[in-house]
């Protein structure tokens, strides 16, 4: 496995088990298995995330509200 697929592994890791009921419905930029941006807009937290860490690999997900369900 390469450096960014074990980066992207790192960051799907912390999403997955993190508890990010604080940004649930938002946007969030995770970098090195950290939240390093939020916000409403993909493309803003993305930019955001980008500026303080240009040399890294980003990782944008939406987190879910508590009343989406699973089938």
């Amino acid at each position: 496995m390469g450096e960014v697929e074990e980066i992207k592994d790192k960051n799907y890791e912390f999403y997955i088990n993190a508890d990010l009921s604080e940004y649930a419905g938002k946007w969030i930029a995770i970098v090195d298995g950290k939240v390093v941006a939020s916000g409403d807009r993909a493309d803003v937290v993305y930019n955001e995330a980008k500026k303080k860490y240009p040399n890294k690999v980003i990782a944008i997900d939406k987190v879910p509200t508590d009343n989406i369900l699973v089938l």
